[in-house]
């Protein structure tokens, strides 16, 4: 899988990358559970967000089933850094069609949350490493 079609890639403390999947297979599950030294979320035309000095790093990717039919739209990507208990995530909008059209394809949004309650409705998230 080469640099362009991959959505990240993750940097280990001991210099080894582990370069992550597409929209349809992220490979977050197989992502090692190594000490990551930084994570870079890989955008169109070879712009990415770099997090850096955290704890702990989670991605994943925001979905939505169309009411009546059997596809899936991906509407967001997400890339998580957490340092002490705060959790800072860096929202990409994939499709205008989510938040009433809130937001623009290509917006980023940052927000910061409580660890355990930077998920949808406030609940934790799941695959942090």
């Amino acid at each position: 899988m080469d640099q362009e079609k991959s959505l990240y890639k993750v940097t280990f403390k001991d210099r080894t990358e582990f370069l992550g999947g597409t929209t349809t297979e992220p490979n977050w599950k197989l992502c090692p559970n190594n000490e990551i030294e930084f994570f870079e979320l890989l955008l169109p035309y070879g712009d990415k967000i770099t997090l850096l000095d955290y704890e702990k790093f989670n991605f994943f990717i925001g979905a939505m089933k169309s009411f009546g039919k059997n596809k899936i739209q991906i509407l967001h990507l997400y890339a998580l850094g957490c340092k002490e208990k705060i959790v800072t995530s860096y929202r990409v909008t994939l499709s205008s069609k989510s938040d009433h059209n809130r937001y623009k394809v290509g917006d980023i949004t940052v927000r910061q949350f409580p660890f355990g309650k930077e998920g949808i409705g406030q609940t934790a998230t799941s695959g942090w490493k």
